[in-house]
Parts: structure tokens; sequence; C-alpha cells
């Protein structure tokens, strides 16, 4: 499948699935959005907590209630953080860091991840003028204030870096046609449907 994220800022409100991982980006692009998203229908716990404090930390304005999640923009800053060798994690700090106004995400523990999939991100990233050095097998740093161009990318079939594309076009001075997005509408099958609900752009293209 290929899509075009037209850039925009996403807002407003949507009931999600819980244990649907892929709402992690909606955050994500939240934090860059004045008016910001709320996801209600979220659980506070489990895998998805952990980028509560990531957002909160990297200066986003995030409010935790019992089944939701509100995310609006602030000044969003670099960090440092080990993902342990998961993709899943990775390709999340990677849109992030290419969406920060200032600094950079320096990701360690990328030793058990493919170095083709770091490659892979790199390449990616760099076509649309993204910052990036990955000098070894384990560190991967990431540069925020980028002008990202747009374009086209072709995300080889990974449905994890079609997510983060989908946040970095948020910000991108012209549409992203991200091509061969993999597993991504089978694997995230409401994904669309609730970015375009909170005010997003993306529709499938040939």
């Amino acid at each position: 499948m290929n899509i075009r994220c037209t850039p925009s800022h996403l807002h407003g409100e949507i009931s999600v699935n819980a244990n649907d991982n892929s709402n992690i980006f909606l955050l994500c692009a939240g934090a860059l959005s004045e008016q910001g998203v709320k996801l209600k229908g979220i659980e506070t716990g489990g895998f998805a907590e952990k980028f509560f404090d990531t957002l909160e930390y990297m200066g986003a304005n995030v409010n935790v209630n019992e089944n939701s999640i509100t995310v609006s923009k602030n000044r969003l800053f670099g960090m440092a953080a080990n993902v342990n060798g998961d993709e899943f994690e990775f390709f999340v700090y990677c849109a992030l860091a290419s969406v920060c106004e200032k600094g950079f995400i320096q990701l360690s523990g990328l030793k058990t991840i493919k170095k083709g999939t770091v490659d892979l991100a790199v390449k990616t990233l760099s076509k649309l003028n993204i910052a990036c050095s990955f000098d070894d097998e384990d560190e991967l740093v990431i540069w925020g204030g980028n002008d990202i161009t747009g374009g086209t990318a072709d995300a080889e079939n990974n449905a994890f870096l079609s997510l983060a594309l989908t946040v970095i076009s948020c910000e991108a001075g012209i549409p992203v046609d991200i091509h061969n997005t993999g597993e991504f509408e089978k694997s995230f099958p409401d994904y669309i449907k609730n970015f375009n609900s909170l005010g997003g752009k993306i529709e499938t293209i040939k």
C-alpha cells in the first residue's frame, strides 16, 4: 500500500482501542498541535505509559486521567534513550527526534535491532532533510530543528517506519508520499481512520 500524508496538525478527541500501540503515534502528533489531541479509553498502564512520561519530559503538555490522555504542543527538546532492541520503540523515538525543535535524541541499545533496519531509518530520514549520525552499531543520534522537506519515502514494507513517517509529515513542507507501507493497514487497521478523525490528511494513492 502507498499513502500520501498532507501536512496537518491533529486536534480534537476520539475514543480508541486501548490495546492498539499505534495510539502512541497519535499522541506524538498531538505534541505538535497547539489545540492538542485527547484519546479516550486509553490505558494508563502498560507499554504506552512510558511514552506519556517521555512526551512530558521532552516538553509537551500532558494531562493523564483515569481513562484518557491529552497531549498538546510545547517546545520539544531532545533526550537520551535506550531502546533495548525494541524496533517499535526505536521508531517512536525516530519520529519524536525528527520533530524536536531543539537538541537531539541519542538512541542506544541498537545492537539487537537489525542493522538494515537502522540503515533504513537513517536513509529515509536523511532523504527528508533530517540530520542523523550513526557512528557505530549501538548508537544513533537524530538532530531536531530540521526543515523537513517532504517528498517520497520508501518504507520498504516496514509498518513501524510508516507510522513514524505519518508523524513526521505533520511538520513537512510538502506532502510525504509513503510507498510500500508493509503490514501497516493489517496490523493497525484503525490508525488512518483515527488520524483523519483528528484532522489529519492521509489518503491511499497508487
